[in-house]
């Protein structure tokens, strides 16, 4: 990587937050609420019965219990990590490294999302497969309208815009020279929307066949591992495309970080105060201290 990862970074937490979807303005209100939440979920994607609600019960608190206990003191390390490189202009660790870690912590949650989703999808009925059918019919058909406008030039400026603000909700607003450096990331970072939908439909009418067949857990746990924290079933272009990506949102993300103003640092550093306090009520007393495991790209050495 060109850029000196020592000067690098303050801005790689928002790929984390991204990728890990801890974004909320009132992390504590969903957290709190997490298995409410859950529950209309599932009632909202397969129509789920009272009675199989009742029956999942236990499943729900086991796994938000796991969380707490072993998710949650990962995300709070990581989110410690971030708050020290954005407060010291020595701290080691770069993007890549914050990058990596977020990737660390969003394969830990997918599988977490197993552990909720087999039993519920291993006790559907006919028509509640149909209802599952639909439901991801119409995300997909949403997701397409919202990402592949059928007019290039629309469909880059919506890009940028999306990029653009998912940025400024962590810094505040940004300046031309900063927007400039995104919309020129961006001509090298490869959109990926086309692959991505046609891959979440692929994997989506695997899964509804799954179903419609009886498939047992186990089998239905490993598939769903498999796509949702591996991507199995990705094309060899398509991993090379997000390899690319990846660096290439690295390297934006480290160029950034040196020129934002004071005003956009201290926004960010609010943003990761707040969740840090809202997330930190739910940790345990005795809880001991943690680190993320190894991550080779926080060992790198300065460029």
């Amino acid at each position: 990587m060109v850029p000196d990862v020592v000067t690098v970074t303050r801005l790689a937490l928002i790929a984390a937050v991204m990728l890990v979807g801890v974004g909320c303005s009132r992390t504590d209100l969903a957290y709190r609420n997490a298995d409410w939440l859950l529950e209309r979920y599932a009632s909202r994607t397969v129509d789920s019965t009272p009675d199989q609600l009742e029956a999942w019960q236990p499943v729900l608190q086991d796994t938000l219990r796991r969380h707490r206990e072993q998710e949650l003191p990962l995300v709070m390390a990581y989110l410690e990590l971030a708050e020290r490189v954005v407060a010291a202009t020595d701290e080691p660790a770069g993007a890549g490294c914050l990058v990596e870690g977020a990737l660390l912590l969003y394969r830990r949650h997918a599988r977490l999302a197993v552990d909720l989703a087999v039993p519920v999808l291993t006790n559907l009925d006919a028509a509640q497969i149909r209802h599952l059918a639909e439901y991801t019919t119409r995300r997909q058909q949403d997701a397409v309208e919202r990402y592949l406008n059928p007019d290039p030039q629309r469909r880059k400026a919506a890009r940028q815009q999306r990029m653009t603000e998912r940025i400024e909700k962590w810094t505040g607003r940004l300046d031309a020279s900063q927007r400039q450096q995104i919309e020129d990331a961006l001509e090298r970072i490869p959109d990926l929307s086309e692959a991505w939908l046609a891959y979440r439909a692929q994997q989506t009418d695997t899964l509804l066949g799954m179903l419609e067949s009886g498939t047992a857990a186990e089998p239905l746990r490993a598939y769903l591992v498999g796509w949702w924290a591996h991507r199995n079933g990705t094309s060899p272009e398509t991993r090379q495309a997000w390899q690319t990506a990846r660096q290439e949102f690295t390297q934006l993300l480290d160029k950034l970080a040196d020129t934002l103003t004071d005003r956009q640092r201290a926004a960010l550093e609010g943003r990761l105060a707040a969740m840090r306090n809202d997330l930190s009520p739910f940790l345990s007393p005795a809880r001991q201290p943690t680190s993320l495991p190894a991550l080779d790209a926080c060992d790198a050495e300065p460029a």
